[in-house]
């Protein structure tokens, strides 16, 4: 344990174990001590057998007298490559133009369990004299390979006083951390540390094994451990709860070298070996056969990816997977289980190639290939059909029937033309509108002309000649739809407009010479009016009112004659409008011609490939024609249908899905989804029986119906002589326009689903056979397979990778490039099968 003495002022020590276990990390100590106050430097040595890497360090300054001296103290942590016996070479401390060197040591690694060791949570801990109770963690190695095991220990010390104090057993709650997978580790048995000054503490550790899936920097967080303590001696002391932290651990995971990465690698990262059998060494042919590929080693072997195998005389189809993990140990172990069905397609005495399972060792730090034994398999005759017979079956097999022209493309969806939120928009205005206007007025008088009018009239109004003429006119221009200025303006203005009204002769002048009396009055000093004037004046409109033709009518004559003065002013603007929606509609037609000529080709030229058995030609001709006229739906129902005949089934599933949500009545691309096996009814990929506009419309049409009642119901309320409302027909319409109102927003909410299942947003198809990962990592936990045609609806993304969910309860994550996303395009720059 003693270095070598070069000079008086120059020492170093080494503290190392003779005996480490093969993977374990163990702690060396190195202290230096040179005199003076420069720090000197250590330098490690490295081998082929061991790593040996800084974990920590820590230097103090003495002076005895007059002599001043420097020490420092490094922690390295020791990792052994490989069982048997090596040699750890000197450590070189260089201080003052001095080297002093250490003497070398020879330790030996074996195999086995390193519960025995001293944990390295312990050998590492810096203890204080008063502590009472402390926590410490630490995760070793601290920068680790994905996938390669991190060793996380957290050690809760006790002193003497605090074990005694105790009533209770303390409540330890242990970090989650984020991005890595975790396993529980075996507790060593306690242990006693020491601290500065003596202190005495009882040891107990909690170790996790665990495995990041990424590069990159995870921090562990703090490990709690909360206790209570009597506030005194007696046994009746109430109790002081305290909680202890540990400090938090960072880890750093790299990626696997790319130098000297096999070409077949997949990403498992360990310790490996492999083996393989087969469920009987005696076949026949036709009749399948289980192969069982085993690997197993130290790692994590549940995220061992699948190897592959190829075996030249028969089919393989990939079967179950079975993991079982060794815990026991601190470093974790175990075995994956790969199952294969084999079905032999010839006679005789065949041989299992071997199978090669490339996997990064990190613990050599080099790529491995892990190959399993060949076996001899004896194949007896049987009555396997020969498939060399199977293209002369095929050419004379019937072709499912295409469509035969290529229609014009469906219409955009109605809910996203700018007509249909007009009508949305506007539909509520007449009723507020007419609400305003019905709107009763705060102040108690006047609330409308003719009623101030007869207030004047029945003596509660003033004997002002100008406010009797102004509430005389006012009354005359609300009840004929006029301003007030256009009766008042010129003599026999008045009755003019009575005349175009429906008034009588008589009934014009009577009221034409109260204006002017009136006028006479209210400019004459004084301003009085003569009296009864007010009476008069509420008489003469009467009778006006009684003569005169009805509101609306005279509203409505209104509206038309600024509409006549409007189109007076500019009459050249209708006929600019009608010249330019003309050459508008015609410029359209001749470019949907020309547009429409190169998609028709290609149907056409698509027709004649598949009609010639050329399928895959035809298949490309039809996609042509659908990435030009993306919501044609003839075009994707005969790319579906000449994809299906050239034995691409996820193109087959695009196709026929996005034909059957742009024509949802088809029957013909119904019945030939169920061929694909992925289901169209009550799952994921399910698509409603009816027209597209259908649950659009019907929202607009009942929010609109809603409205138009309630407009009405406002309208056609009555207000009695002295202005109070009477119930009528309008109090009705109203509570059943409100109830249309509420029944379109359910509709809307329910048209919105049904338009989301037209649309397939965020729904794929599968492009290829495959499995569903647990995790987004080629390592990761195989799950339920994937198949060609499959619907399935995507989450989030992970880089590469998709979070998908499927029928039959199946999720998980999948890469990308197997999906091709089904959305129907609205322009031809999203069409396509946008693989």
């Amino acid at each position: 344990m003693i270095g070598l003495l070069i000079a008086a002022q120059l020492a170093v020590t080494v503290r190392a174990p003779d005996t480490v276990i093969v993977g374990s990390p163990t702690v060396v100590v190195v202290s230096a001590t040179a005199a003076g106050v420069a720090l000197p430097r250590v330098s490690a040595p490295q081998g082929d057998a061991f790593r040996l890497t800084l974990v920590g360090e820590a230097s103090q300054v003495s002076v005895v007298g007059a002599t001043r001296s420097t020490k420092i103290e490094q922690q390295f942590q020791l990792v052994a490559r490989r069982a048997g016996f090596f040699t750890l070479p000197p450590f070189e401390v260089t201080g003052h133009g001095t080297i002093a060197r250490s003497s070398p040591r020879r330790i030996v690694a074996r195999v086995g369990t390193a519960n025995t060791a001293v944990p390295l949570v312990i050998s590492r801990a810096r203890l204080g004299e008063e502590e009472g109770v402390a926590l410490r963690a630490v995760a070793a190695p601290d920068t680790v390979y994905v996938g390669q095991q991190v060793t996380y220990q957290v050690g809760v010390f006790l002193d003497d006083d605090v074990r005694v104090r105790l009533r209770r057993n303390p409540e330890f709650i242990p970090p989650e951390p984020r991005g890595m997978l975790a396993y529980e580790l075996p507790a060593p048995p306690p242990r006693t540390a020491y601290g500065k000054g003596g202190a005495r503490y009882e040891a107990h550790v909690f170790q996790r094994a665990l495995f990041p899936l990424n590069a990159g920097r995870y921090v562990v967080p703090q490990a709690q451990l909360v206790y209570a303590l009597p506030l005194s001696s007696s046994f009746f002391s109430r109790e002081e709860s305290r909680t202890a932290r540990a400090d938090s651990v960072l880890v750093v995971a790299v990626e696997p070298p790319a130098a000297g990465r096999p070409t077949d690698y997949a990403g498992a990262v360990g310790e490996l070996s492999a083996d393989v059998r087969v469920d009987s060494t005696a076949a026949r042919e036709g009749d399948p056969l289980v192969v069982t590929v085993s690997v197993s080693g130290r790692g994590n072997v549940k995220l061992l990816p699948r190897p592959a195998l190829a075996v030249p005389w028969g089919t393989v189809v990939p079967g179950d997977e079975r993991v079982r993990v060794d815990t026991a140990s601190v470093a974790v172990r175990g075995v994956k289980e790969f199952d294969w069905i084999v079905t032999p397609r010839a006679a005789g005495t065949l041989s299992l190639p071997a199978v090669r399972y490339p996997f990064f060792n990190p613990y050599t730090e080099r790529y491995e290939i892990a190959v399993t034994p060949p076996r001899s398999i004896d194949v007896a005759p049987g009555t396997l059909a020969s498939i060399d017979s199977a293209p002369a079956r095929v050419d004379s097999a019937p072709l499912m029937p295409l469509r035969p022209t290529l229609r014009a493309p469906v219409d955009a969806p109605v809910e996203g033309h700018p007509v249909f939120w007009a009508v949305a928009l506007l539909a509520p205005l007449p009723a507020a509108a007419a609400a305003v206007a019905r709107r009763p007025r705060r102040a108690p008088r006047a609330v409308a002309p003719a009623d101030a009018l007869r207030a004047l009239a029945t003596g509660r109004g003033t004997s002002d000649a100008a406010q009797v003429r102004r509430a005389y006119v006012g009354a005359l221009a609300d009840r004929l739809a006029l301003s007030p200025g256009a009766l008042a303006s010129s003599s026999g203005a008045l009755a003019q407009a009575l005349a175009r009204a429906g008034v009588t002769v008589e009934g014009a002048r009577a009221a034409e010479s109260l204006l002017a009396s009136l006028d006479g009055a209210a400019y004459a000093p004084g301003g009085r009016a003569p009296a009864g004037v007010a009476r008069a004046a509420a008489t003469a409109f009467d009778r006006v009112d009684r003569e005169a033709l009805p509101r609306l009518a005279l509203a409505a004559r209104a509206a038309a004659r600024l509409a006549t003065r409007a189109s007076g002013s500019h009459p050249w603007v209708p006929v600019l409008v009608l010249l330019l929606a003309g050459a508008a509609t015609l410029g359209a037609g001749v470019l949907r011609a020309a547009v429409d000529d190169e998609p028709s080709r290609a149907f056409s030229a698509g027709m004649a490939q598949y009609h010639a058995r050329h399928f895959a030609d035809a298949a490309r001709l039809f996609d042509s024609a659908a990435e030009q006229l993306p919501r044609a739906a003839d075009a994707w129902a005969n790319f579906g249908t000449a994809s299906w005949a050239a034995h691409d089934t996820a193109a087959a599933a695009v196709g026929w899905q996005r034909a059957m949500r742009l024509e949802p009545l088809a029957a013909d691309v119904r019945d030939r989804l169920a061929l694909v096996g992925a289901p169209e009814e009550g799952g994921i990929a399910s698509v409603p029986r009816l027209p597209r506009a259908a649950a659009p419309l019907a929202a607009l049409a009942t929010w609109a119906t809603g409205w138009a009642l309630i407009c009405a119901g406002v309208l056609r309320r009555r207000r009695g002589a002295a202005g109070a409302r009477r119930p009528g027909v309008g109090a009705q319409l109203a509570p059943w326009g409100a109830a249309a109102v509420t029944l379109s927003l359910a509709l809307a909410v329910g048209a919105r689903e049904v338009t989301s299942r037209f649309d397939a947003r965020g729904l794929a198809v599968v492009v290829d056979r495959g499995p569903l990962r647990a995790l987004p990592a080629l390592a990761a936990d195989a799950g339920p397979g994937l198949y060609p045609g499959d619907v399935a609806r995507v989450g989030r993304r992970d880089g590469a990778w998709a979070h998908v969910e499927l029928d039959a309860g199946r999720e998980g994550w999948v890469e990308w490039s197997r999906l091709v996303p089904l959305a129907l395009p609205h322009s031809a720059a999203e069409g396509g099968r946008e693989q």
